[in-house]
């Protein structure tokens, strides 16, 4: 049975809030227990935008790092005739499953992959720390440089 874990980005101060100081309610409503406090905060539907809730894919990296939506993955397989790609992480609602979106020098737009084994796989950063890393490949491109 997969673990079922959250975290979640905070946009206001751009950190992460582990899962051991959220709570959600059977409402959906979000609270937050901030530091130093021992008591959570009922978030307004307002104060909710300024989060993100992600979820553990229950899956780890080659370092035994947990893997969320949103991270970033250097990742080694050949496909297409590349061997390492860079690829980041996200729930199909549709499909109700996480996949892998291929964002790096191999991009082949509309190509997806289902998430498997992640042993050669390793977490280079997130969507929300390190949005630059999306970019990465596309602006080397367009410059004629490699990644």
């Amino acid at each position: 049975m997969r673990e079922i874990k959250f975290r979640a980005w905070d946009k206001e101060n751009k950190k992460w809030i582990d899962d051991s100081d959220i709570a959600i309610n059977q409402e959906g409503l979000l609270f937050i227990r901030y530091e130093g406090q021992c008591n959570f905060v009922p978030m307004s539907l307002t104060k909710s935008a300024n989060y993100k809730i992600v979820f553990f894919t229950g899956l780890t990296d080659k370092k035994g790092k947990e893997i969320y939506e949103g991270d970033i993955l250097d990742c080694i397989y050949k496909f297409d005739g590349c061997i390492k790609h860079k690829l980041e992480v996200y729930y199909n609602d549709e499909d109700a499953k996480f996949m892998l979106k291929n964002i790096g020098e191999c991009h082949q737009p509309n190509v997806t992959k289902t998430m498997g084994n992640m042993t050669r796989s390793e977490i280079i950063g997130n969507i929300y720390e390190n949005p630059e890393k999306q970019n990465d490949a596309s602006e080397k491109k367009n410059e004629g440089g490699k990644e």
